[in-house]
């Protein structure tokens, strides 16, 4: 693995699950206490305590991850997602439709089974967010938005995980990619981001790709400049270093759109 030369997201082959398999398996205790308890942790206080309002959510997040969708489940009667490549369409689909191939987050749904105070068993948790997924779509980096609003409704709300940093190579690519993402988005309507700072590469397996580094002022002004008020936010530090990613910080922020783009 190069130290020096590092791939991208969109331009370089990537491999969904060995991204799961990397920083979100159940092996992996440290860093899925940060990449996956601490929005498990935020999602579910919001979801828990009326903070999210409306019946459609929009996902769109790094690989095939699908943990933070747990617990919006719990709000939203419409779920829909948005697979940025192939590898990550192909696995979301498998775990959808029950593959004996898909990747195991029943880890996951234990987890926020158990911060809900296990009112329901963790298949059921499974069961009803596929029950309330109503449309899978794939990413056209060459669309205007990105998303056909032909095909994709109007949201109350867009979720997004770790994916911003990992596409964007400039600030100019950041702003561009929200407001992409954002398009299907309600005036008023609720941004949800978790983003990590100050990271520079993340590991897939033995690749190493870029990642763009910003800081929370800068993650906070690009918000804003792509039409949204900030509600709410929040950053924890990195509890111990790694080889396999070098974020310092992660954070998220909750935002309303109060113009468009």
């Amino acid at each position: 693995m190069s130290e020096t030369i590092h791939k991208h997201y969109h331009d370089d082959d990537f491999d969904a699950k060995e991204l799961v398999n990397t920083h979100f398996s159940h092996g992996k205790i440290s860093i899925i206490e940060e990449t996956m308890g601490f929005p498990t942790r935020i999602i579910h206080e919001m979801a828990s305590t009326g903070q999210l309002k409306g019946d459609k959510v929009l996902d769109n997040s790094i690989g095939s991850i699908m943990y933070q969708l747990f617990s919006v489940s719990n709000i939203y009667k419409e779920i829909y997602v948005v697979q940025m490549n192939d590898s990550s369409f192909k696995h979301f689909k498998q775990w959808l439709d029950n593959d004996i191939k898909a990747t195991d987050w029943s880890h996951s749904a234990k987890r926020v089974c158990h911060l809900e105070g296990n009112r329901q068993g963790w298949k059921e948790k499974e069961d009803q967010v596929r029950k309330v997924i109503k449309g899978v779509y794939k990413w056209d980096n060459h669309e205007t938005n990105g998303l056909d609003p032909e095909v994709v409704p109007q949201v109350d709300c867009v979720l997004s995980l770790w994916l911003l940093n990992a596409i964007s190579k400039t600030k100019e690519d950041f702003l561009r990619n929200l407001e992409r993402f954002t398009s299907r988005l309600k005036l008023g309507g609720q941004l949800m981001l978790f983003l990590v700072l100050n990271m520079t590469f993340y590991n897939v397996g033995h690749h190493r790709y870029f990642c763009l580094s910003l800081d929370e002022t800068e993650v906070q002004e690009l918000v804003i400049k792509a039409g949204f008020a900030i509600e709410k936010s929040s950053v924890i530090k990195a509890v111990e270093p790694s080889d396999i990613v070098d974020y310092s910080h992660m954070s998220y922020v909750l935002a309303c759109k109060v113009k468009e783009a």
